[in-house]
């Protein structure tokens, strides 16, 4: 929503994001996966060359780019054990959103096996 406010004033975006078709979805104007863990959107800290690559790439997009909703995909793999990475982004307890939510998930499961012991 952020990128199509600043699109309206004239200034042209690309979302570099771990969830692409989601922004796709929400209409980003422009959107470039990338497949590396939550919180290092541009890469690995203090990793400059790879930063710059995949601006570089929301650059290109963003050249290329013909039409409203265009995403691309970074060709570069994440450095490293990507599994490693991902679990020391989670924190040790769940957020309490995260909590109610996976709650609320598991008694509406008990709730359907109950309902239908046979499924």
């Amino acid at each position: 929503m952020l990128a199509r406010a600043i699109e309206s004033a004239g200034i042209s975006t690309v979302l570099v994001t771990m969830m692409p078709f989601w922004a796709a979805k929400m209409g980003t104007p422009r959107a470039l996966g990338v497949e590396f863990p939550f919180g290092h959107t541009l890469g690995r800290a203090n990793e400059a060359s790879e930063q710059r690559s995949v601006v570089r790439r929301a650059l290109q997009l963003l050249e290329e780019a013909d039409s409203p909703g265009a995403t691309a995909d970074f060709d570069g793999e994440w450095q490293g054990d990507f599994d490693e990475w991902r679990k020391r982004w989670q924190p040790a307890e769940p957020s309490p959103i995260i909590k109610f939510i996976r709650e609320r998930a598991q008694q509406q499961a008990a709730e359907r096996r109950e309902s239908d012991p046979g499924a």
